[in-house]
């Protein structure tokens, strides 16, 4: 399966983010050809209050993007969704709640290669999409200032359509790589943005509370849906802090604030803040 593809790699269809984002109501996704970073472009428009609600940024080839930690992140044209949505303030939203925003788009993520693939995502707390074991998409929230007051710039990059030799490590994949065949990215962003504006509604309708059932979700709030999808729970993970000490512990669960609670070998009960790892990876290396 890593093979070249067969065509081209084709450039993002506006005309298929345009019926999606007139459908929800929502400025149109802004597409660029390439840019350093998506995230710090509209985390700048953000500060100057020129981004709306939900505004989308996206672009085909991606020079400087970051990771968590200050990774570097750069693709082949055309291989990958690299998108950021602004989230702005609301006065029924309350900051903290901002903090839920990089498992909400997991989440959107999630549902859209379930909708748009035969693939089953699952999320690797608290900022990765995997198929299977591999890492298929990584996200980065960043908090943003603008004239509204605090916000959150959400930005993800999604492999689609790499083949083995354009990913940078082994337990990364691509959608084309996992499924065996080439996905639309259009329809995939469409299905993106469109996921995330029902998530982020249903959430506002409940003022960020992640433990409050959100509307047609069965009784279930965003806590427990992103805990549905939660491939860390249960697993043996390491978990290596800033200050070169380790935790080896089993996730039980997530708790109301986003924290992940471990326990260790003697039964103590800890909790890990995303901002306090450098990333938790089952006990055998791969990611859980």
């Amino acid at each position: 399966m890593n093979a070249t593809p067969a065509a081209p790699r084709a450039a993002l269809d506006p005309r298929v983010l345009a019926a999606t984002t007139d459908a929800l109501g929502i400025d149109p996704v802004r597409v660029l050809h390439s840019t350093a970073s998506t995230n710090e472009d509209l985390v700048h428009q953000v500060a100057s209050g020129s981004a709306a609600h939900l505004s989308v940024l996206t672009c085909e080839h991606q020079t400087g993007g970051k990771g968590r930690l200050g990774r570097g992140w750069q693709v082949p044209e055309g291989a990958a969704l690299t998108v950021s949505i602004a989230v702005n303030p609301d006065p029924a939203l309350p900051v903290p709640a901002l903090s839920w925003y990089t498992m909400l788009a997991a989440l959107a993520w999630c549902r859209a290669i379930g909708n748009h693939t035969a693939l089953s995502g699952r999320i690797k707390w608290p900022n990765d999409v995997l198929i299977g074991s591999h890492k298929v998409c990584g996200i980065l929230a960043q908090l943003a200032t603008g004239p509204r007051g605090a916000a959150v710039v959400v930005g993800t990059g999604l492999n689609v359509d790499q083949d083995r030799t354009e990913l940078p490590v082994a337990t990364a994949t691509s959608l084309r790589l996992a499924g065996g065949m080439p996905v639309d990215r259009s329809e995939l962003l469409a299905g993106y943005v469109a996921a995330f504006h029902r998530l982020d509604a249903s959430f506002r309708a409940v003022s960020g509370d992640a433990s409050a059932p959100l509307a047609g979700a069965g009784g279930s709030s965003l806590r427990d849906l992103v805990s549905g999808k939660l491939a860390t729970l249960g697993q043996l993970v390491r978990i290596d802090y800033p200050d070169g000490s380790s935790l080896e512990a089993r996730a039980l669960d997530l708790a109301a604030d986003g924290a992940l609670e471990v326990r260790d070998d003697t039964g103590t009960i800890h909790r890990v803040l995303a901002g306090d790892v450098h990333h938790v990876r089952r006990s055998d290396g791969h990611y859980a």
